[in-house]
């Protein structure tokens, strides 16, 4: 019986992610067709012009071996581009995740497992789809004449937390890794999607390059969902980052500061990534670290209105590093990170991940992982092992 169960859910699982693939090809079929026809009644036809869809899905099925937990998790992603002339373009970006059902919900509140979870939340802390991102783009802005150096300069509604610290090891949980804590610096306090203006200039061999950030201090997932408090709200917060980076042989070293002025914290950050092509294909290797220090008041940690309140400086550190092995269709990667918090309640926790994932053609691949973590004594968290599969679709 147990067994035709599992089956029927496979099946079923199977027939939704077809339905989805299917209905994804019809919308993208659809809106190029309606935004072709209106680009080209808004503009001239040229040969630097030209629409972009770029869709993806993210399916994960995990299990907590620790609390017996299992759950599911759906996401997907479509990319409107509108490229203007060859330097300039603007793009839409609409992203949906579904809402965890009650295990789901109990494997993140013990384990942040995947940084693709509670990303599109509305009021009522369900997911939803929504419009994520929405900028204007030009790349070669303020470029010197005969320079080999890329520029590019991002005004709109941005992914602030996709624009820090970028690499190509952990910096995607699609095809990368997951934990959120390999993904981005867990220490960075930046703010959701919301209106900013970034501007990056990418390192050579003969000059460094740097990234320079500014935001507001609060975004959607901050005002659940709230598109008006986002884009109307009246306070002038900020959040504000700046990075050098430098580029020798096949390393790259990042070092930033930022400040979130709704959050009371700062902090700085650094990266070291590492390329090596070997015999038996690639080897990449990611070390990070960072620092904040972020102002809190006794009565705000401690969530009590009686307690007597005064300032006290909370820090916050992390350090991981993460590899991985390419070899023709497989990937392995293989990432650690520790994460210290010293305040009214210090805690240390440690976490790792594993995962093997073969391209099986350049629209899918699907790859097996296995997450752990090691919290301290003192720490709220508990110690959990996840394992699962996920499957990622790009169109």
């Amino acid at each position: 019986m147990r067994q035709s169960l599992f089956s029927l859910k496979i099946s079923a699982r199977r027939h939704g992610i077809s339905n989805v693939v299917q209905l994804l090809i019809t919308l993208k079929l659809f809106i190029s067709g309606v935004l072709f026809s209106i680009h080209s009644q808004a503009y001239t036809p040229k040969d630097d012009q030209a629409l972009t869809i770029d869709a993806s899905m993210l399916w994960t099925t995990q299990q907590n071996t620790k609390q017996g937990l299992s759950s599911s998790l759906f996401s997907a992603n479509i990319d409107l581009g509108l490229q203007l002339n060859t330097q300039q373009l603007i793009q839409l970006g609409i992203e949906y995740s579904q809402t965890p059902d009650e295990q789901g919900q109990a494997m993140f509140a013990l384990f942040e497992s995947s940084a693709d979870v509670l990303t599109t939340q509305d009021a009522n802390e369900a997911g939803r789809a929504q419009i994520s991102t929405f900028f204007w783009q030009d790349s070669g802005a303020f470029q010197q004449p005969n320079s080999n150096t890329d520029t590019e300069l991002t005004i709109g509604l941005l992914d602030i937390e996709g624009g820090v610290d970028t690499n190509g090891i952990a910096n995607d949980e699609n095809t990368q890794f997951l934990l959120p804590a390999l993904v981005n610096n867990t220490s960075i306090y930046t703010p959701d999607y919301t209106l900013g203006i970034r501007y990056l200039k990418q390192p050579s061999e003969n000059e460094p390059g740097y990234t320079l950030l500014v935001s507001r201090s609060e975004g959607l997932a901050d005002k659940q969902g709230n598109y008006a408090d986002v884009l109307t709200q009246g306070n002038s917060q900020l959040f504000i980052a700046s990075e050098v980076k430098w580029r020798v042989n096949n390393s790259e070293v990042h070092l930033g500061a930022w400040k979130n002025q709704a959050e009371a914290a700062k902090g700085m950050y650094s990266a070291l990534q590492y390329h090596q092509p070997i015999s038996t294909g690639e080897f990449a290797l990611l070390v990070r670290m960072g620092f904040t220090k972020q102002q809190q008041s006794d009565a705000e940690a401690q969530k009590d209105i009686t307690s007597h309140e005064f300032e006290q400086t909370l820090t916050h550190s992390t350090l991981s590093v993460a590899s991985t092995w390419t070899q023709s269709n497989w990937q392995l990667g293989l990432g650690v990170a520790t994460e210290r918090q010293q305040a009214f309640q210090d805690f240390e926790a440690h976490q790792g991940e594993a995962w093997l994932k073969y391209t099986l053609h350049d629209m899918v691949s699907v790859s097996v992982f296995n997450q752990w973590q090691w919290p301290d004594k003192q720490s709220n968290r508990v110690q959990a092992r996840h394992s699962g599969l996920r499957l990622f679709l790009q169109f």
